[in-house]
């Protein structure tokens, strides 16, 4: 019986550490979602008008490098996946690499952001060409500038036939969901629409060089974009995935916390009677 009340005992105190690390990683999970979640609602209205400019634009372009009328059939893609550096975030980065798994082919190319993104297509044996891991709450549009620069510069010098970049879509605290988006080259999906909302303006020299010259802004609005929802969401998926996490820790230790009193009892219980039966013994006559 003592050795039972021992193990028990070992095992609410191993309950009792993991609880404390849940709740902990929870409590700094939130605060991080706090203060990012209010830099989306900033950002989220500026990339999203880019986004929607570039392609009311479309349909007056004809024959431009980086536009094409209908999705192709791409030799060689640059997928650029988000994910993150640290885990217990739940199923945030294995839904998005499951996502991309299944649509990779075998000459396409990954950059990672976020170590747990390169790990799992190093270990699937996939083409990671590079690792970007610096990334954070606290990054800025200037620090994603590289990383769009770079992006541009292999879709320039045909070395993809297209990028494409996969994220987590932020929706509320509780939901986000894996997304896919065609960055380069922009794919005209108004062609065929009579109905659509042509910006009524006029371009010097031409909107072809216009929408050329600005491809930079928009490739770094959708990469800044991508990278700020990727952090909400991470923390968000955090943030759930500990709470529930603690929640179970603390059932596990109530749960533990019973058994623990009555293996106790059972033990006084069964000492009493001792002392009982053997103050019996005593008093048998000879």
């Amino acid at each position: 019986m003592a050795q039972g009340i021992e193990q028990i005992r070992h095992r609410l105190k191993v309950v009792d550490v993991s609880y404390k690390v849940t709740k902990a990683t929870q409590l700094v999970a939130t605060a991080k979602l706090k203060r990012i979640g209010r830099r989306i609602e900033n950002i989220k209205p500026y990339y999203s008008e880019i986004y929607d400019a570039f392609h009311q634009l479309l349909p007056r372009l004809e024959n431009s490098f980086y536009l094409k009328n209908q999705a192709i059939k791409s030799r060689k893609t640059l997928w650029v996946i988000f994910t993150s550096n640290l885990g217990l975030c739940g199923g945030f980065n294995n839904n998005i690499n499951k996502l991309v798994l299944e649509r990779l082919n075998l000459d396409d190319e990954i950059l990672a952001i976020g170590s747990r993104g390169a790990t799992f297509f190093k270990g699937h044996h996939r083409n990671v060409i590079e690792e970007y891991n610096d990334f954070n709450i606290n990054s800025t549009y200037t620090d994603s500038q590289e990383l769009t620069l770079n992006l541009i510069s292999k879709y320039n010098n045909k070395k993809v036939d297209s990028i494409k970049v996969a994220y987590t879509k932020y929706i509320n605290t509780v939901t986000f969901e894996p997304a896919v988006i065609d960055l380069l080259p922009i794919i005209n999906r108004n062609k065929d629409s009579k109905k659509h909302n042509i910006i009524l303006a006029d371009f010097e020299p031409d909107a072809k060089t216009v929408i050329e010259t600005a491809i930079p802004l928009y490739v770094g609005a959708i990469i800044y974009g991508a990278l700020v929802e990727s952090q909400v969401a991470e923390q968000a998926s955090r943030r759930l995935a500990m709470e529930n996490a603690s929640k179970n820790a603390n059932d596990m230790k109530n749960n533990l916390l019973i058994s623990y009193n009555r293996a106790r009892q059972g033990a006084i219980t069964q000492e009493i009677s001792e002392i009982i039966g053997g103050a019996d013994a005593q008093k048998a006559p000879d």
